[in-house]
């Protein structure tokens, strides 16, 4: 585990000291956006005014991010209570705000791509933009600071569990219901 670790705390730090200052406001506007998994409610509310997404795919898109953020932010980063970046390291500077809670998993890369599988399994719109979203909302995390990659891993598979559990609860509702029972 120590060698995880130290590749963990290698790559984050490769990752700090690599940043470009052209992309310090995309990265912290898309850490801003990825806050709580609002971003993938509103993409879900766009693509049912579209007509992309039926209005009851919005449940397991809820779903998914009440299972992943309970599992994230009430058992998990308790459990774990990992320090932060910035608290183990202060001479990197965060961009934005500091967390106050702790660092693994990221509720952020949790939330995204919890978002990303229930909309790329739901909606008729291109998978991939939804993965290329979460994959940037949970880079963000790292190259703003207050992340370890190993935190937003965790996260991420995290997040497509729980998307994974709620599109299957939702397509088992939608069987029944179809076949009225």
């Amino acid at each position: 585990m120590t060698r995880l670790l130290i590749v963990d705390h290698a790559l984050r730090g490769w990752v700090v000291t690599h940043r470009l200052g052209g992309l310090d406001r995309v990265m912290w506007t898309l850490s801003a956006i990825g806050r709580g998994g609002l971003i993938w409610v509103v993409a879900a509310g766009v693509l049912i005014v579209a007509g992309r997404l039926q209005r009851a795919a919005v449940l397991p898109l809820l779903l998914a991010l009440v299972l992943g953020s309970t599992a994230t932010d009430q058992v998990l980063k308790p459990l774990v209570h990992r320090t932060r970046p910035f608290v183990s390291n202060p001479d990197v500077r965060v961009i934005g705000g500091e967390p106050k809670d702790s660092s693994f998993p990221s509720g952020h890369a949790t939330n995204a791509f919890a978002g990303a599988l229930v909309l790329a399994s739901l909606a008729a719109a291109p998978a991939l933009l939804w993965w290329v979203l979460a994959a940037a909302i949970a880079y963000s995390r790292v190259y703003v600071g207050v992340h370890y990659p190993l935190d937003v891993t965790a996260g991420a598979l995290i997040g497509l569990v729980a998307g994974a559990v709620a599109v299957a609860a939702y397509r088992m509702v939608r069987r029944r219901y179809d076949r009225g029972g």
